[in-house]
């Protein structure tokens, strides 16, 4: 897949990028694009030796175009030496993993241990610019640590620059940003980062905390926004109303907006889950209570058995059955399945004792308890059930008519939202989605609203 895109131009620098994954091989490649002079450090010898021969650790839309024209230019280079990329550069960008650890804290072990070392190979005055995701304060206990690093006479300034890029639009979003963030105690040095990215977007420079606080409130509001609608789905079911109106009619409202506004069975990925709970972790070390953010983590715990209790209700006990879950990865466009709520439905759905298979047509499930079937028809054959757990647009195009005929059972529950319902049903399935409901779960409720009708307790004003 190319994506088109015309970057301003930029007064290119030599530029050091610590880790290629998501975020560091995009934006090594991004800024090699915009002209810089990129050299990439990836400490793993099996993913440099893939980037060596050309091979993508990862998949993106555009990037494997974009690391080809680039490396072939001489912009871009791989390499494990820290010494051989901090030769002529003073700006490095720092792109390691910061994961959560079992309570929730990042751990920021790996980012503290690169900033040390780049900082003990500087032979000049050295910006860090961290675009891991770290709690406020890292940037300052980072800048303690690596000038203690540093040679004497080499001065350390570490700022921060959060990333925004979605998994599977991150090229896209590079070159379109919604806004660049730069936190910075000194006001030159943050203007120097910003004019290292591509100009006509929306800039924020600010202290180095609140560039910080950004990210990790951003998208603990999004977790906020994706559990709101699991909620209002939730109700829906129970009263016999569609989410989908619903959620849409909300979301028209200019002030509120249509993204992330739409029931299914969580959220997942490398941002949003980790995020949330390093928010809260924040809040907890500083004795802060955060009752919303801890109710869309509770919210999207629950998600995925929400999706399986659907099917429970649909089918009565699970165990012995065959279910055909179609999808792992976290969202469709990408192979990654770290936090997935599709990995959740699986692992729930064979914790009640039904036999799963699977297909994905990116994202590998070795270590699930279910077997992995090279189409969705095969997936789905002699099932009872089957669960769009990710919307794929591969899965839109499948023929209800094939599906029927290959299952032993007519029940689907489309928790991904991406199929024609009508079109099933017309092939004789029982279609189930998010905020849809059962005819089992259906409360009636018109008593209640007569009820408060006719026994009013406020007197009525005569006039």
């Amino acid at each position: 897949m190319t994506i088109s895109f015309r970057p301003r131009a930029v007064t290119p620098v030599h530029l050091a990028v610590i880790g290629a994954g998501y975020v560091g091989l995009t934006a090594a490649a991004c800024m090699a694009e915009s002209g810089h002079d990129v050299t990439c450090v990836e400490a793993s010898p099996r993913r440099l030796g893939m980037l060596l021969e050309g091979v993508m650790p990862i998949y993106e839309p555009g990037l494997e175009e974009m690391v080809a024209k680039n490396v072939a230019l001489g912009r871009l280079r791989f390499t494990s030496d820290v010494a051989e990329a901090m030769r002529g550069t003073r700006h490095v960008l720092l792109c390691v993993g910061t994961p959560p650890r079992q309570d929730g804290t990042p751990d920021l072990t790996q980012i503290s241990r690169a900033a040390r070392d780049i900082a003990a190979q500087a032979a000049s005055d050295l910006v860090l610019i961290v675009k891991s995701t770290v709690p406020p304060g890292t940037c300052e206990a980072i800048e303690i640590l690596a000038a203690e690093s540093a040679s004497p006479g080499v001065s350390v300034h570490v700022a921060s620059n959060p990333e925004f890029l979605r998994e599977s639009r991150a090229v896209e979003d590079f070159f379109n940003p919604d806004r660049i963030v730069v936190g910075s105690d000194d006001p030159e040095i943050g203007r120097e980062i910003a004019e290292l990215y591509p100009a006509g977007h929306p800039v924020v420079v600010c202290d180095r905390r609140s560039s910080e606080l950004i990210k990790y409130a951003a998208n603990t509001f999004l977790a906020v926004k994706i559990s709101f609608a699991n909620e209002v789905a939730g109700l829906c079911e129970l009263l016999g109303a569609d989410a989908a109106p619903v959620l849409r009619g909300v979301g028209l409202d200019s002030r509120i907006g249509t993204a992330f506004l739409h029931p299914g069975p969580g959220f997942g990925g490398s941002c949003l889950p980790k995020d949330l709970s390093g928010f809260l972790a924040t809040a907890e070390s500083l004795g802060y209570k955060a009752p919303v953010a801890a109710a869309a983590l509770a919210v999207n715990q629950r998600a995925p058995v929400v999706v399986v209790e659907k099917l429970e209700a649909a089918l009565g006990p699970l165990a012995g059955r065959r279910i055909a879950v179609l999808g792992v990865a976290f969202k469709p466009g990408t192979d990654d399945t770290r936090d997935s709520p599709a990995i959740e439905v699986v692992r729930e759905l064979a914790a009640r004792g039904a036999r799963v298979a699977v297909h994905d047509p990116m994202a590998a499930a070795d270590d699930l308890p279910a077997v992995t079937m090279p189409t969705p028809l095969a997936a789905m054959a002699m099932a009872d059930a089957v669960v769009v757990a990710t919307g794929w647009p591969e899965y839109a195009t499948l023929e209800p008519e094939l599906a029927w005929d290959a299952m032993a059972g007519g029940t689907l529950v489309d928790a991904s939202g991406i199929l024609d319902a009508d079109a099933w049903e017309r092939a004789g399935f029982s279609v189930y989605g998010v905020g849809g409901g059962l005819p089992t779960s259906v409360r009636p409720v018109i008593w209640q609203p007569i009820t408060w009708a006719t026994n009013a307790q406020v007197p009525v004003a005569a006039g």
